[in-house]
């Protein structure tokens, strides 16, 4: 495979609306569409979309990286593997997000070469996986509403997020969704860092009988999230505090965290994604793929990292119907709360093409 055109252009994609956490209000995603065009004439795209408050670098640097890779990267070659990728991509001083879309480039044009390339790289990848459904800060009647909408849509797990100035107010609005729903539904909660870690010990505890799957990143710092999962009875998931693949190899081999909460966007890539989760599994924990709110572009790379993992909970990937327009058709639609590979085959989901 050789590179013979490079090329990016810049999208904005507007939430329907905002969406509220307690670190920040997202309304829009900015970020890069890169396209490599080989020497066969195939013709790939990734997404190269840092997100503040998530990301080590900004869309800015991404920018002032593309302008001089733009004449760089053309000519380069690289076997149909991403082993041989990733050494030719280690030429170059790339941020994780332009890293992960280089990647993904790279392994479409590898699939559109070779059809039976992901059935021999990744022979056991899932024709199904479920999604978990978001729930932001909003009111509690609003809440209970869209959860009941989202059940009818076939939903199990929900995530929700918690971490308001007031903790009785996520306390109430969480015993009356158990009351409301009972067993019907799988909890998952989301703090983003909230917390100081005493108050996270007894908001975990208050918290504790109405059967939290887990909580991700309870505490304002790791290494107090790590002393609580020694002891806390809900289950402590990790996301936002992990900036490396390093970080996460920590985490999996030196701490109770079951629960890996990987943007690979964050991580640079597919590579060092599957790395992480094939540690994760030797130690019998879980990945659990996330968005990063990527366009459809990039969301399919998460969809096949997703269906490569062992375990079948739900994934983070509902994310589509926040847009008011993606870029272009998106393969990853969720129907019955789960996302559908046709025949175990997940090529589809990098024949991405824009109007």
């Amino acid at each position: 495979m050789t590179i013979r055109d490079f090329k990016y252009f810049p999208f904005s994609l507007k939430l329907i609306k905002p969406f509220q956490t307690s670190l920040q209000t997202i309304t829009e995603r900015k970020g890069y569409i890169i396209s490599i065009t080989d020497e066969l004439g195939n013709t790939s795209f990734g997404e190269c979309s840092p997100l503040s408050g998530f990301s080590a670098e900004i869309l800015e640097d991404t920018e002032r990286i593309l302008r001089g890779l733009q004449y760089q990267i053309i000519g380069f070659s690289a076997e149909e593997n991403l082993t041989s990728v990733a050494e030719l991509l280690a030429d170059f001083t790339l941020v994780p997000s332009l890293h992960f879309a280089l990647e993904q480039v790279s392994l479409s044009v590898i699939i559109k070469r070779n059809v039976n390339f992901l059935k021999d790289s990744f022979p056991n990848l899932k024709s199904e996986i479920e999604v978990n459904a978001v729930i932001d800060f909003d009111t509690e009647e609003n809440t209970l509403y869209r959860i009941t909408e989202k059940l009818k849509k076939g939903y199990a797990t929900f995530k929700i997020k918690v971490g308001r100035d007031n903790f009785e107010k996520d306390f109430e609005l969480i015993q009356n969704v158990r009351s409301a729903f009972g067993n019907m539904i799988k909890i998952r909660l989301d703090a983003n860092r909230k917390w100081s870690s005493e108050n996270a010990a007894v908001y975990l505890e208050r918290l504790s009988p109405f059967g939290i799957e887990y909580i991700e990143e309870p505490c304002k710092n790791m290494e107090n999230s790590l002393e609580l999962a020694r002891y806390s009875i809900i289950p402590i998931a990790l996301d936002e505090s992990l900036k490396s693949k390093e970080d996460a190899y920590k985490v999996i081999n030196d701490s109770k965290i079951n629960f890996i909460i990987l943007k690979p966007m964050i991580y640079g890539g597919i590579l060092s994604s599957l790395q992480i989760i094939k540690e994760a599994e030797k130690k019998n924990k879980c990945v659990i793929i996330s968005s990063l709110f990527e366009s459809a572009v990039g969301k399919s790379v998460l969809a096949l990292l997703a269906a490569s993992v062992k375990h079948s909970l739900a994934h983070g990937l509902d994310t589509s119907e926040n847009f008011e327009n993606d870029l272009c058709y998106d393969p990853c639609q969720v129907r019955n709360g789960r996302m559908y590979f046709e025949e175990n085959n997940l090529s589809q989901l990098f024949n991405i093409a824009f109007p």
